[in-house]
């Protein structure tokens, strides 16, 4: 066959050829030309080529993801290096954001000394022990109608601080406890420009400072407050996303690298959504979907996994089912999901870790009327075990999770037949049972409710009281908070 004849099939076939799209083969290599550390920082800067344009590249230290702060196509700010990264050779490992094909592979040498990651906060003070042996109840704000939507966390000085929604003046505030008993507490208002604080959860960084994610309603925005103090009397307010409507449900948590990691719920695209901050006052963070199948993303709840990534909680209202969806890196860039329990479940969610690293869901199973719990079988909660654990009327609903220091978890719920507050304790780190007990039935309290374990290894609970309009405070007398004190004599 002659030279022109197969020049000329050639061209034949290469019309038809190119109705098929091989685009895919002109991406261009990635290339990582330059890295280096912050010493004081501990921030890793890359310089490359073809890190991608659409999506942010994924970054590996040592096997390590790091979240990835700021990226460009030929350039990636990343970090901070997490604990145990020191001077020596390490490998670099960088893959493409919109092709994960491409990578490229780097021998990084760290010179000289860095900062060590910041340590641990100080263990906290034994003072404010509860000694009566019974659960003691304390009202801790009572201006006006205050106490919706709490949430507690214990901060490094060993003292408890509630972040709440006022609802006569629709502002965000706070009580910190000047003792772990909290017999003695300071309020401020953390936000009041707009209708503010529907939705609140508050959390402890690594510095041991809160850090609150929460929704201004009136402006539709997702808004985050870094506290400069123990108290939050000096904060940082940041808007995080500002579409149509986002932030009417909110969790938020701090990985190990101190960066903040919020789920929240896009009532305009009815998508469940994490931001990731890129720094402490998570000013330009990372917005990335994690559920979009339905109307998605209710009631969600967040914590950090014993891999380091952020797991979530949360109600699938298309479906009326309970899901879970687990990030594979530290930058939540792909996602494992999946239902737990299906149908009129999960309206309510909490999540935390047990001892043993899998986690636990406690929700509400508002088709039945019971309170429910999920164990993990595995870290990203691919299967899991459902168990009922009250089923005295209607109970259950809007359930708040903690791990005691023996290592049961711990559960305080709203007694919607008895309108009350009450707490389940777990026999067992599984949670196969639970003793069942309540705290408070003086009305109408407890619907909102939020739970954390005090330095004498006895729980806190604080919730809100729908018949005067306070925010009432239990510190239990014993680890399943079973003690009530009885009431006071006629004589």
């Amino acid at each position: 066959m002659s030279k022109s004849l197969l020049a000329v099939l050639f061209l034949a076939f290469g019309t038809f050829a190119d109705a098929q799209d091989y685009s895919w083969l002109d991406n261009p290599q990635l290339l990582v030309l330059r890295a280096r550390v912050d010493a004081q920082t501990r921030l890793l800067f890359v310089e490359g080529e073809n890190f991608g344009d659409r999506r942010l590249p994924a970054v590996s230290l040592d096997d390590q993801p790091l979240t990835v702060r700021e990226s460009t196509s030929t350039t990636i700010e990343a970090g901070p290096l997490p604990p145990g990264i020191g001077p020596g050779s390490h490998i670099l490992r960088v893959v493409a954001g919109d092709d994960r094909s491409r990578f490229d592979v780097y021998s990084l040498e760290i010179d000289g000394e860095i900062p060590p990651a910041p340590p641990p906060p100080p263990p906290p003070s034994k003072s404010g022990v509860n000694k009566s042996g019974v659960n003691r109840i304390k009202v801790l704000d009572d201006d006006g109608d205050v106490g919706w939507s709490p949430s507690m966390a214990i901060g490094a000085d060993g003292l408890p601080l509630i972040a709440y929604l006022d609802y006569a003046n629709l502002d965000l505030k706070t009580v910190h406890c000047v003792d772990p008993a909290c017999n003695d507490v300071r309020h401020t208002v953390v936000d009041s420009e707009g209708d503010i604080g529907w939705s609140i959860d508050l959390a402890i960084g690594i510095d041991g400072l809160p850090v609150i994610a929460f929704f201004d309603k009136q402006k539709r925005k997702l808004k985050f407050a870094q506290c400069h103090d123990s108290g939050c009397f000096r904060t940082t307010i940041s808007v995080i996303e500002t579409g149509a409507a986002v932030g009417k449900f909110v969790g938020i948590a701090v990985p190990a690298d101190g960066l903040p990691v919020i789920s929240f719920y896009d009532l305009e695209y009815r998508d469940l959504m994490i931001a990731l901050c890129r720094s402490s006052n998570c000013e330009g963070a990372v917005i990335r979907p994690v559920d979009s199948a339905g109307d998605i993303g209710w009631h969600n709840a967040i914590a950090i996994g014993a891999d380091g990534n952020p797991i979530i909680s949360y109600f699938d209202s298309s479906r009326r089912d309970l899901k879970v969806a687990h990030c594979k890196d530290r930058g939540c860039n792909d996602f494992d999901q999946g239902a737990l329990d299906l149908g009129g479940v999960g309206m309510g969610t909490d999540i935390v870790i047990g001892e043993d690293g899998l986690p636990l869901i406690a929700y509400w199973d508002f088709l039945n009327d019971d309170l429910k719990i999920a164990r993990c079988h595995d870290p990203a909660c691919k299967h899991a075990q459902v168990g009922r654990l009250d089923t005295e009327g209607s109970v259950g609903a809007n359930p708040s999770a903690a791990v005691g220091e023996d290592g049961l978890p711990i559960i305080a719920y709203h007694d919607h037949t008895n309108a009350s507050l009450k707490v389940a304790r777990c026999r067992d780190p599984i949670c196969s049972s639970a003793q069942l007990s309540t705290v408070d039935s003086a009305g109408s309290v407890g619907w909102h409710v939020a739970i954390a374990i005090g330095t004498d290894g006895l729980p806190l609970i604080a919730y809100y009281d729908e018949t005067k309009g306070h925010l009432k405070l239990a510190h239990c007398g014993d680890a399943a908070c079973s003690r009530r004190a009885p009431p006071p004599s006629r004589f």
